[in-house]
């Protein structure tokens, strides 16, 4: 399988994992705005090996998504060797990722996540029994700091392995989803990393963005939060101007990514799209107003209505 990492253009810009979040239809809206590589949310390796109907069903994925990456979460080596083979043979991905850095306590709980990213040596164990039971390029994603561990130390550890890309979250796990990202952090594992070494964490716009770039020495960055009210950060990045939407642009996204969502899930999957709506407005005159209708939506013809009747 070729590494399509090798042959992005810089700086390399990936819609980062997020659970809940980064399901088909948010990965084509990102694409659509010039994200050139996007990963699927959290897949469990026991749910794969045990039961692995709805989560194959998670993962499923359109042509124009790739390079899509699925990302894998869990804590036996044994069951990352089966799930990766179930991945390669029957999601045919572009590529596998390993996450070593959630922090959220149910995952750690499992001994994945960021407890698996503490364990230097089961770590290494996951990273082989990934690498030996597919043909997909291998990226990983850890903490900047992880219970006493950096990232420089972890990545040391696997630097004789075949990564083909390493995305630092600039955080420490204590400090989860927000407060100070050390971009120092990251680029302390430039020289353990033989692939692409990329940044995430805190970037919002198009300045946080070249900051990072500039103090991480990475060769691109993921972004997450970021592009979650504004998908569009892919395209401001790549083209080096801030963007700002009219109401009309903005309105066209929304049907987009409405219509994308109910082809995907059918109508019960405009529940899950009210949150995004949410995050669409943030920032405009009568946000609250405006969001009140939006999470009510049940319909497209709803969420019609209330861009017709919205003056900006």
């Amino acid at each position: 399988m070729v590494n399509f990492w090798s042959q992005l253009s810089k700086p390399i810009l990936v819609l980062a994992p997020l659970a809940g979040v980064t399901d088909s239809a948010f990965r084509q809206i990102c694409k659509s705005y010039g994200a050139q590589v996007v990963v699927s949310e959290m897949a469990s390796v026991a749910a794969l090996v045990h039961d692995q109907r709805k989560t194959l069903e998670m993962l499923a994925f359109q042509p124009i998504e790739r390079p899509y990456i699925v990302q894998l979460f869990g804590s036996d080596p044994q069951q990352f060797a089966v799930a990766a083979q179930i991945i390669t043979e029957k999601i045919q991905p572009d590529g596998l990722d390993i996450n070593f850095g959630c922090p959220v306590p149910k995952i750690i709980k499992q001994g994945a996540g960021a407890a698996l990213g503490a364990d230097l040596s089961r770590a290494r164990e996951v990273v082989r029994a990934v690498l030996d039971n597919t043909d997909r390029p291998l990226s990983i994603k850890l903490r900047a700091f992880n219970q006493g561990i950096s990232a420089q130390q972890f990545v040391a550890n696997l630097a004789d392995l075949p990564i083909a890309a390493v995305a630092v979250h600039g955080r420490s796990l204590a400090a989860g989803f927000s407060g100070f990202v050390d971009p120092t952090a990251i680029a302390a594992c430039r020289s353990y990393v033989n692939g692409q070494l990329l940044a995430n964490g805190g970037i919002i716009d198009l300045f946080s963005a070249q900051a990072m770039l500039a103090a991480s020495q990475a060769d691109g960055l993921m972004i997450g939060q970021g592009a979650l009210s504004r998908p569009w950060i892919f395209q401001e990045i790549a083209q080096q101007v801030n963007i700002n939407l009219s109401w009309s642009e903005l309105s066209q996204l929304m049907l987009r990514h409405a219509k994308l969502v109910v082809e995907n899930k059918g109508q019960a999957g405009l529940m899950e799209l009210r949150k995004f709506l949410a995050w669409y407005v943030k920032g405009w005159p009568q946000a609250k107003k405006i969001r009140q209708q939006l999470v009510a939506i049940k319909s497209i013809a709803d969420l019609e209505t209330i861009i017709s009747n919205f003056c900006v």
